[in-house]
Formats: C-alpha cells, sequence, structure tokens
C-alpha cells in the first residue's frame, strides 16, 4: 500500500490521537498508533485498556490498495513534528511488515505491526440511549467541573466527572470532598433519566484539546449505556468505559438556605487571596476570612518563619455580618478561577458550615454552585 499526505495534517492528528496513549503500558501494542486505509481515506487510532480516539483524514491512495497497520507513535511523531510542510509518501509491504516513508530531502525507514494485533473497539451489548450536546454547552459542564474532581484513586468514582441527565436538564458535577461543583443546563433536553461518571481521562481530552478549535454550535452525539461511552465530535469519534461505582447523592449537601450572603468582585477577591497565600503556612495553607460591615479581611500567617500578611477586600456584606471563617487556599482560589462571572455571591451559614459561592451573573440557562468545605479556626 502506497499513499501521500500533507505533513502538517499528519502531524495534527496523530498529535491528537496519542494523547490517549500510555507509556510503557502492559499491553506494547498499545504504545502504537494504528493506521487503516479504505479507498482516499485514513483512519488514525490511539488506545489505552479503557479508552480510544479515532480521526481520519483524506490522504492520495497512490496504488488503489487499502490496508492497515500499527506503527510505535514515537517513531513516526517525533521526526514529522520537525519536518516544514510538505507532501510525504508511505510505502508500506504488509506482507514484509517493511516501510517507508519519502519527503523532499530524505527517507526514514522502520518496521511495522500487524494490525490484527491492536485491540477492538469498546463495545457492549447493552441497551443503549443518545443525547445530542452543542460543544459549548459540553465545555461550559466540563470546565466548570473537571479541576474539582478527585486524584485519589482509591475512590475511582471520584476522579471522574458525574453527568445526571435528566428529560429537562443536564447536571455536571465534580467533588473531592473539600469541594463541590454543581452546573445544571437547561439547554439539554434528553428523553430518558440516565447518570454516569465520565472518567477524568476523558473530560480533559474534551476539554483541552478535542474542541478547543471546534465552533461551539456544532453538534455532539453522546451514546452510552451503563459501561461505556461514545462521542461523536465533529472531527474525531472518541469511545471510553464509564466509571463503576455509585455516586454520591450530590443535592443533599449543598444547602438551600442561608442567612448571610455577600457579593464581591470574583477578581479582587481572587488576586488578594493570591498575595495572601503565600505567607500561609505550607502545612494548613490556610486563609483566615472576617467578615465584617466594611467588607472581608484576608490574614494567613506561618509562625515558623515569622511570618504574616492581612489584606482588606471591599464587598457588600450585611450590617449585622460578624463571623470569621477558614478556607483551604489552594481550593478557595481554583474555585473562583473556574467561575466565569465578574462578581459572585458568597452563602455563608456559620464558621463550621459550608460556604456556597455562586455568580452574580452566568446564563439564564445556567445554574451554577460550587461549595468548599471551611476549616477550623483554632481557638475560636
Amino acid at each position: 500500500m502506497k499513499f501521500e499526505v500533507s505533513s502538517s495534517k499528519m502531524q495534527q492528528l496523530l498529535q491528537a490521537v496519542s494523547r490517549v496513549i500510555t507509556p510503557r503500558v502492559n499491553i506494547p501494542v498499545l504504545e502504537c498508533v494504528l493506521f487503516e486505509l479504505k479507498g482516499n481515506t485514513l483512519r488514525l487510532t490511539g488506545a489505552d485498556p479503557g479508552t480510544r480516539l479515532e480521526g481520519e483524514l483524506e490522504v492520495n491512495n497512490l496504488t488503489g490498495e487499502d490496508g492497515s497497520f500499527a506503527i510505535l507513535q514515537r517513531v513516526l511523531l517525533d521526526p514529522i513534528k520537525e519536518m516544514p510542510e510538505q507532501p510525504i509518501t508511505f510505502d508500506v509491504d504488509l506482507k514484509t511488515l517493511n516501510a517507508q516513508i519519502n519527503y523532499n530531502s530524505g527517507q526514514y525507514t522502520f518496521v511495522v505491526k500487524e494490525a490484527d494485533t491492536y485491540p477492538r473497539p469498546l463495545d457492549d451489548d447493552e441497551t443503549k440511549q443518545s443525547l445530542h450536546i452543542s460543544v459549548g454547552n459540553l465545555l461550559k459542564g466540563i470546565n466548570a467541573t473537571l479541576f474539582a474532581t478527585s486524584n485519589d484513586d482509591r475512590r475511582p468514582i471520584m476522579t471522574g466527572v458525574y453527568m445526571d441527565i435528566f428529560q429537562d436538564k443536564i447536571v455536571f458535577v465534580g467533588s473531592d470532598g473539600k469541594m463541590l461543583v454543581r452546573q445544571q443546563n437547561y439547554e439539554v433536553k434528553a428523553t430518558e433519566k440516565m447518570g454516569f461518571c465520565l472518567p477524568k481521562k476523558v473530560a480533559t481530552l474534551i476539554s483541552r484539546s478535542l474542541l478547543q478549535h471546534e465552533d461551539n454550535d456544532d453538534m455532539i452525539e453522546m451514546i452510552y449505556s451503563e459501561k461505556f461511552i461514545q462521542l461523536r465530535l465533529p472531527s474525531y469519534t472518541l469511545s471510553g468505559r464509564l466509571l463503576e461505582g455509585r455516586y454520591p447523592n450530590y443535592n443533599s449537601v449543598i444547602p438551600t438556605q442561608w442567612p448571610l450572603e455577600v457579593v464581591v468582585d470574583r477578581l479582587l477577591l481572587l488576586s488578594a487571596a493570591k498575595r495572601v497565600s503565600v505567607f500561609a503556612s505550607e502545612s494548613a495553607n490556610m486563609l483566615r476570612f472576617e467578615f465584617s460591615p466594611e467588607g472581608i479581611k484576608l490574614s494567613a500567617n506561618d509562625f515558623d518563619f515569622s511570618v504574616s500578611a492581612e489584606e482588606m477586600v471591599k464587598a457588600d456584606c450585611p450590617a449585622d455580618i460578624d463571623l470569621k471563617m477558614g478556607f483551604e487556599s489552594t481550593v478557595l482560589q481554583a474555585t473562583l478561577q473556574a467561575i466565569n462571572s465578574s462578581e459572585v455571591k458568597l452563602c455563608l451559614t456559620d464558621q463550621v458550615r459550608a460556604c456556597v459561592i455562586v455568580p452574580c451573573d452566568s446564563e439564564e440557562s445556567i445554574d451554577q454552585a460550587s461549595l468548599i468545605l471551611p476549616m477550623r479556626l483554632i481557638g475560636e
């Protein structure tokens, strides 16, 4: 088989499917990219034991012969990345498994592997459901919640983004036990109720690479069952094994009523938290909040190094407020950074109950709430 393709288009597709590949995996063939040529369409596939990504591009089939083979990702991607834009020719002998790439000033020779050794697509025999969602709505939900997911593999279900699908809305949830983010989108409709947990790797691929250059109005088809999901993206097909387990009842931990509300500029609070947190103890990493009618006083100290800092942030506080709370700096900053609003409302009850942060200006069809647990203030 012999075909010609643009080096830049080949590099772009190779880089995309290679993000799925896990180095030094127990199954050696999964360090390879699968090439499948049919007519003038070339399909590339990257996979790991639980995820599979496929993409296609048009090529010039010079012999009219179809075929497939697998090649180590690093053998091909690294040299092609260094090439300027030019046509390159693949010449592969499927009997001897010898291959050669010809380009303007030279050639590469290497050995490929038989395609039969590559794992087949993920699938099951269970009843499947489907949902159509726009690129923009999917990105909003994942970007709002992915940062809050856990990194603790001892509870796998908490490491992913939970998607709760209703007939009148879709809910995205992420939580690591210290914080929880819930985004409800009433623009997305479904025919049947369903809930599943999207693995972090799949969510990260969607958020940070596969949809970055797509139009927000483009539609994605999600086909899912109890164990598997397939996302038919504008340029790729992404399949994955869903996380197993029962996700906690997220609605039960989010308060619906609170006696105190504080409105503050999000960027002012975030920048002040970044400055003051430099002086927080590395072990506790705590920011102390003192709410008063004049605003919010942030403070931090580290007795081991005899350093401290405090800063006043203007805020719209109730006239009778007198409350002190402690928050983990990294949790607070991550939460504020992920909110797309100029102002936020801090919903408070007392020193030991969770703080709920909601955006003051959000889309009419979006309802988002971020919950962070306070830290204990010693001596208070």
